[in-house]
Formats: structure tokens, C-alpha cells, sequence
């Protein structure tokens, strides 16, 4: 397996006259990582780690609370103001018009960038701190997104590929503060799916094994990335990451949403809110995930469905974004911290 999958660490230095230092000559280590499956890059120089501050302010809890209360009576998640405004789908693809299970409510976003746009409410409360994201609240939200995808196999929606998404709060891309997920998709998958497809398949017949169920035991076995496991859901930190403290979850046995049952909805969901309750001992207040399946209705065996939780820049006044040209036009990330003392931040939160 190891000969499988390859963690390529690209060791160069940058070398310096460093005004911080007399103007002494100042060489820094760069520790350039690469994707064992899709070669994408990613930069670390140990000297950052301890000025993560210079790209990370520090979370301003009163203005979050300011901007959730001020924000609160014209939002439409809200009480029951979903029951009035909020589209629905037609009665022969989704019969009810909207899907609901517990106090997370399913209904066509009605500005759509997909074939399928669909927005979930994800309970009831209009804000929700990292630490308090609820398992029964998250799983609900999920279990809508799966019923969805059921009923558009049964109607022959021509649908094939669908992805669960979100943004938490305005630094990664929500529009509101209440806790809302996404699901987008249509015959066609989106640029980052069709990638990993390809990139899987063509490691399936490499190897005659699935790089999805590979990866999962490698990182197990070395556990200096591994975190733990939410049920069928198998944890761990990305060795080159994508995004900032990227957190990946694997499950081994399904390759798309239409073979999930209540135990991986659960596990996801068991696993979701650990890995939140870590960024918030982290001091980090907003996230984006993705939750990535293959064709519906069609076993994969070079592929298994997984989800990427990245945290985003902090809450506070007048921040700075955390993409600019590295990640945006180059398509590499910076990482602030290891991925390896990210997993150790996050395991305390699976024992």
C-alpha cells in the first residue's frame, strides 16, 4: 500500500538578507507537499506557525452576537416565516413541496446555480457558536439531502451527481447567520468531482484497489494524520491540503448517497460536529464543507463518497480574506498549521 500512495514532501530553502535580523542572512526551510492523488500543492514554512495572527485575527464573539441579533428579524430560516416565503418543488418531484425531518426543512433555492439548488434549514436557532452545533440537527439536515436525492432517482430527474455543501457565516460566503446547507448538482458533475472521478478510477486501475479505502488505512496505520472514527466514518487531517485545516472523512463502504443508511447519516453527522467543536478550541468561527458522491445509482468501485470540512477567516471588523493568488489563480494553499498537529487538535474531540 505504501508503494500505492506517495506523501511527497519537496524540501527548498529561500534565502534572505532579513531586516528583522540586522540585515543578517536569513535562510528559511519551505516544506512544498503534494496530493498523493490529485498532485495539488501546498506551502509550509515553519516560521509562520507561530504568527498565524498575521493572516488569522482573533474571532470577535460581540460582533458575531451583534450581527446574529441585527440580523434576526428579517430572516427567513427563522420561526415559521419558512413556511411562507420559501419556494417549493413541484408535487410530481418532491410530493409535499418541501422536505422536512425534525427541524431541518429542504426547499429550491429560489436564485439556482444547478440544475438542483436546493437550501436546507438546519434547526431552528438563528445562530449557532462552532462549539454548539448539534448531531441530531446536523443528521436531520443531511437525512433531507438524501431523501432528495431519492426523490429524484424515482422520478428519473436525469440528475446523476449531487454534492452537500455550506458556508458559515459572511467570511466563508453565507449570506445569513442562521445555520443553512446546500445541495447542488445536475447531469453534469461540478469541475472538482469530475477530477477526483477520474483521478480515481485511474488509481483503481493501477492499483486494483480504491485509493478511498487505501488512504483511510494508511494514514491509520502511520496515525500522524489519523483522527478517529464516527461510526463508518474514518477521519484525518489532509496531507496537502486544500484549504486551511482541512479535515477529511471517509465512508469506505458507500460510493454514492443512494446506498446510505441511518448509521452513515449519523456517523457524519457524530464526526461533523467533533471536528467543529476542534476549530472552536482553535479559536475559528466559520466554516465551508463539501460532501462529494459518486453517479447516483451507479456502485463505484474506484470511488467512496467523503466530505471536506476547511475552516475560513475569522469574524471581525474589517478582515482580510484568507485566498488571494496562491490559492485563487495558482491553485496552491498555505498552510498555517501542520497537518499533523492539526489532527492532534481535533482527536481529543473523537476519545
Amino acid at each position: 500500500m505504501t508503494e500505492k500512495i506517495r506523501f511527497v514532501k519537496h524540501i527548498r530553502k529561500s534565502v534572505i538578507h532579513n531586516p528583522m535580523m540586522n540585515n543578517a542572512l536569513d535562510t528559511q526551510e519551505l516544506e512544498i507537499r503534494k496530493d498523493p492523488l490529485t498532485g495539488t500543492q501546498s506551502v509550509f514554512n515553519p516560521r509562520l506557525e507561530d504568527k498565524v495572527a498575521m493572516f488569522y485575527g482573533k474571532s470577535d464573539t460581540a460582533l458575531i452576537e451583534k450581527i446574529a441579533i441585527d440580523s434576526q428579524a428579517n430572516c427567513f430560516l427563522c420561526g415559521d416565516t419558512w413556511k411562507k416565503i420559501t419556494p417549493t418543488y413541484p408535487e410530481e418531484l418532491v410530493p409535499e413541496g418541501r422536505i422536512q425531518i425534525g427541524q431541518a426543512v429542504l426547499f429550491p433555492n429560489i436564485f439556482p446555480v444547478a440544475q438542483i439548488h436546493a437550501v436546507i434549514r438546519v434547526g431552528d436557532k438563528h445562530y449557532v457558536p462552532l462549539s454548539e452545533f448539534d448531531p441530531t440537527t446536523v443528521a436531520d439536515a443531511f437525512a433531507t439531502s438524501l431523501e432528495l436525492a431519492r426523490y429524484l432517482e424515482a422520478a428519473k430527474a436525469g440528475v446523476k451527481y449531487l454534492t452537500i455543501n455550506g458556508n458559515y457565516l459572511g467570511p466563508a460566503g453565507a449570506s445569513i447567520a442562521h445555520p443553512h446547507f446546500q445541495v447542488v448538482g445536475g447531469d453534469l458533475p461540478f469541475t472538482y468531482l469530475e477530477n477526483i472521478l477520474d483521478l480515481s478510477r485511474q488509481y483503481f486501475q493501477k492499483n486494483q484497489s480504491c485509493f478511498w479505502n487505501d488512504l483511510p488505512a494508511l494514514e491509520k496505520s502511520a496515525k500522524e494524520r489519523y483522527i478517529g472514527a464516527s461510526g463508518p466514518v474514518e477521519w484525518l487531517a489532509s496531507f496537502s491540503p486544500s484549504g486551511t485545516n482541512e479535515i477529511v472523512g471517509v465512508l469506505p463502504k458507500r460510493s454514492h448517497f443512494l446506498e446510505w443508511d441511518t448509521e452513515d447519516v449519523n456517523g457524519l453527522a457524530q464526526g461533523f460536529v467533533k471536528v467543529l467543536r476542534g476549530y472552536a478550541e482553535m479559536g475559528i468561527s466559520t466554516f465551508n464543507f463539501a460532501i462529494y458522491s459518486g453517479s447516483l445509482g451507479e456502485t463505484d468501485e474506484s470511488f467512496r463518497c467523503f466530505i471536506r470540512i476547511i475552516s475560513r477567516q475569522n469574524v471581525y471588523e474589517n478582515y482580510r480574506t484568507d485566498d488571494y493568488f496562491l490559492q485563487k489563480l495558482l491553485d496552491n494553499e498555505l498552510i498555517l498549521t501542520p497537518p499533523e498537529m492539526l489532527a492532534k487538535n481535533i482527536q481529543q474531540h473523537f476519545e
